[in-house]
């Protein structure tokens, strides 16, 4: 496909459609409640900002990979704020208005970190610098237009028209996530694509690197929330947060703005391919939900026992 509909609307629209039905499951006092108590908050920003580069950096420095595709990894990692975490939390019942916060603070902060830390990186790795310029304006406008503006009219929905909001979330729920899989599958397979290519070596040898940093980065963002003494709640809400990167932002720096080696590129485009999927095993093991399941699994079995059983 030569114009990029999947990506360019679809996708939009369908994250805009997720953070509408997060505002339909929260109230305003939510956010207030945050503000209040901002510890959840900053002990999220700490871990996506500071511990996650870190994480990656130990990761990175002892394995033999090339310089490059070191900075590729690290690049990931300071890339935080998957905009699917929003999905993953809802579905699996996280804190919502932590959730938000997060995925909105993080943009703007990403701003100022990300072209320091790349600068530190790619001196630290390749012994070489180069500017980073981020679209300010447009990261803006698009924390408006696809999470703030969705969230306060799903809020206000609920506020004024509460039986409706509540009869509305159910069907959202199922809806969301099969026009999100409908969006990336359009964008990955029918859109003319513009990234690296990805060889049967690269996984090799760099996906394990990348899984544990999925991992280790998942389960280090729930221990420090607990840590910190936040609940298991939000401690799952934050874990999905540092383990879910953005990965099209990574990809974008990596091609666009540093264009010495297409290289850097390749993690991103590997990490892009399982953290969902990985991240949401791993959020609903940690989550309360995985009772529903095995109580599902039990309800499952007995029928099958009644229906088998000779009458």
């Amino acid at each position: 496909m030569d114009y990029p509909f999947f990506s360019t609307y679809m996708l939009p629209i369908s994250l805009g459609l997720i953070m509408f039905g997060m505002g339909l499951a929260l109230r305003w006092h939510d956010f207030k409640d945050i503000l209040l108590h901002p510890r959840e908050v900053l002990t999220g920003l700490v871990a996506q900002m500071v511990l996650l580069p870190l994480l990656a950096l130990l990761i990175t420095w002892p394995v033999p990979l090339p310089p490059p595709i070191k900075v590729g990894i690290v690049l990931v990692a300071i890339c935080p704020g998957g905009s699917t975490s929003n999905l993953l939390n809802y579905l699996l019942k996280g804190h919502l208005a932590l959730c938000v916060s997060l995925t909105s603070l993080n943009a703007l902060l990403t701003q100022l970190t990300i072209p320091l830390l790349l600068q530190f990186f790619l001196w630290f790795y390749m012994n070489t610098s180069t500017s980073v310029a981020l679209p300010f304006g447009e990261v803006v406008v698009k924390i408006f237009l696809v999470t703030l503006f969705p969230v306060v009219a799903g809020l206000v929905v609920h506020h004024k028209f509460p039986a409706f909001a509540e009869k509305a979330r159910y069907p959202l729920k199922y809806l969301m996530p099969i026009m999100l899989g409908v969006a990336m599958l359009g964008a990955a397979l029918w859109e003319e694509k513009s990234g690296p290519s990805i060889t049967y070596v690269d996984l090799a040898y760099i996906l394990p690197v990348l899984l544990v940093l999925n991992v280790g980065s998942t389960l280090l963002g729930y221990y420090f929330g607990l840590k910190t003494g936040l609940s298991k709640r939000s401690a799952m809400t934050i874990a999905i947060e540092v383990g879910l990167q953005n990965t099209g932002l990574a990809l974008w720096i990596a091609t666009y703005q540093l264009k010495g080696d297409p290289r850097i590129a390749v993690p991103a485009a590997i990490y892009a391919l399982f953290s969902f999927f990985t991240t949401a095993a791993l959020g609903l093991w940690l989550s309360d939900q995985k009772y529903r399941f095995r109580h599902l699994g039990g309800h499952i079995k007995a029928i099958f026992g009644r229906v088998s059983k000779p009458q």
